[in-house]
């Protein structure tokens, strides 16, 4: 009883105590005012003492608190912008610590991000030419805002600004061409050396022969342009996209597809294995030649324009294509879609299921690069069709601003590597754990170079590739070793059911290089890195 009494008189001691701190806060440095940068994730911390327990809380909606309470001591309160201050002006918003009946507030400003706002992205011009009134405000100030144009197709009429608002003129001059042309305007932020891409505006000027299609008979009329004459016959399907009955009508579509076919087959080990592909042309009437908002294609294929190279389209629509081709097996098949456009560009889709398991079904999207006897053209088709579509590999280029590769990336091409795909590049230089220690280790291969080069899959580092360049880095050369031992090992178990050694691909591979390795390619190196190939993770939409 008596240990009872002296234990509340003990509690009640600890209350008053409590009760008698006044509540207080105080900082390590006086801060009313705290400044935060304007981009969407922004972070700032402040320190502070409280004598009692605490609360943080505030009434806006782009600033988070974290932690938001707290007891007596010492403690730190990290401040989080939740979005992007584009208002083009200094945002304020209020943060108030409170401890019982104590109060105080500190003030956070998020500064403005430099922006360009356009009135509108996209511009439509007919193939006689027009003026255009590019109209866009910023915060940009004159001497650090600077526009630039991709075409000499375009020039500058004036430029006029009334308080933030700019007008640019633009003169699009006759398009004499038949294909319609694509143009970009950027706009860039420049200090001290640096650029920032703010934002574009894409202009799509019609070709002479701009037109709609009234007759849709040829339409899914294919024709077999080669049959294979060795294994079960590995199914290639081309199509095209923006062409319109006329051209159908002329033979160009024709044309565009023949020189498709004998671009896919002119890098080794293709080049030699070619009788185990079957090949298929099929018609594609599209309603316009043009691409872009307000135009209709058999694919829907929209060409992102800027610095981007990539391309999307209606990837249904290709697979039912594809499968109105009697015999071939929608799984097995690589598509190739050829748009009609001089841009350059190229884009690759795979990592399609049948809904247990990956297949190999894969779609490239390629334009008709400048003309159709261009270098740039074969090389991207080769790149996305030959490199990407069907051998699955992933791009041996590096970007210096995207540093090193994280794990989460590694961990994807980890399980394309599970499949027998993204062979070309590793993550480890271990001479004898690299997945072409094989080759560094072979003397027959000393003069191709292969080593352990860092910079793969658009990383800097982290990530290795064979050789310093090849097919898969800037287009030029052809494939290396690692990559035709995977094309060779793919045609082998896929059209003869077969697992070839390594043995195997050396005796196939070198007299063919031994005949190749020296050639002088005429090639240069692409004018912008094509975007990495999309793992997709879709089930093949079947209409069988």
């Amino acid at each position: 009883m008596k240990q009872t009494i002296v234990l509340f008189f003990l509690f009640l001691f600890a209350i008053s105590c409590q009760e008698e701190i006044e509540p207080n806060f105080s900082f390590t440095n006086e801060q009313e005012e705290i400044t935060i940068e304007g981009n969407e994730k922004a972070e700032v911390t402040f320190s502070f003492s409280s004598s009692r327990e605490w609360e943080a809380t505030t009434t806006s909606d782009w600033l988070s608190i974290s932690p938001t309470s707290g007891d007596a001591g010492s403690h730190q309160i990290t401040l989080t912008a939740t979005s992007e201050n584009t208002t083009g002006t200094t945002r304020t918003a209020t943060v108030l610590l409170s401890s019982l009946s104590l109060t105080h507030e500190v003030t956070v400003k998020q500064q403005a991000t430099d922006f360009v706002e356009l009135e509108q992205a996209t511009y439509q011009v007919p193939a006689t030419g027009d003026i255009l009134n590019i109209q866009f405000s910023t915060n940009v100030e004159d001497d650090e805002l600077a526009i630039y144009g991709s075409a000499t197709w375009l020039t500058q009429d004036v430029r006029t600004r009334s308080t933030n608002s700019y007008i640019v003129s633009l003169r699009a001059l006759p398009n004499t061409d038949k294909s319609s042309r694509t143009a970009y305007i950027l706009f860039y932020k420049e200090t001290e050396g640096t650029q920032t891409l703010l934002n574009t505006v894409t202009i799509v000027q019609e070709g002479t022969a701009s037109g709609t299609s009234t007759d849709y008979s040829a339409d899914k009329q294919v024709r077999v342009l080669q049959q294979a004459s060795l294994g079960k016959g590995l199914p290639i399907v081309i199509m095209g996209d923006g062409f319109i009955d006329t051209d159908i009508a002329d033979g160009t579509y024709d044309t565009v597809m023949d020189k498709t076919l004998e671009n896919l087959f002119t890098e080794e080990p293709l080049k030699s294995l070619r009788d185990y592909f079957n090949v298929y042309a099929i018609t594609a009437v599209s309603k316009n030649n043009n691409f872009g908002s307000g135009f209709e294609t058999a694919f829907s294929c929209e060409l992102e324009g800027g610095n981007s190279t990539g391309i999307s389209g209606n990837d249904e629509a290709v697979m039912e294509y594809v499968e109105s081709i009697e015999g071939v097996d929608l799984e097995e098949a690589l598509a190739v879609v050829i748009l009609n456009s001089s841009a350059y560009a190229g884009t690759t889709y795979f990592g399609y299921s049948d809904g247990s398991k990956a297949v190999e079904f894969a779609i490239a999207y390629c334009p008709v690069i400048d003309n159709l006897e261009s270098e740039s053209f074969r090389q991207v088709l080769v790149h996305e069709a030959v490199g990407h579509g069907f051998t699955k590999l992933q791009d041996e280029y590096s970007y210096e601003e995207n540093g090193s590769i994280p794990a989460s990336e590694i961990k994807s091409v980890k399980e394309l590597q599970a499949l027998g795909w993204a062979l070309n590049v590793d993550f480890t230089t271990d001479e004898n754990e690299v997945l072409w220690s094989d080759f560094l280790k072979d003397s027959r291969y000393t003069s191709e170079g292969i080593g352990i080069y860092e910079g793969a899959c658009t990383y800097i580092s982290g990530a290795y590739r064979p050789t310093y360049e090849s097919m898969m880095n800037s287009n030029i050369n052809g494939f290396n070793a690692p990559s035709r031992k995977a094309m060779y090992d793919m045609v082998m178990k896929r059209a003869t059911e077969q697992e070839p050694t390594y043995e195997d691909f050396v005796t196939f591979d070198l007299p063919i290089q031994a005949q190749t390795r020296y050639i002088t390619r005429t090639a240069s190196a692409m004018t912008k890195p094509l975007p990495r190939p999309h793992f997709v993770n879709k089930k093949l939409i079947s209409n069988k």
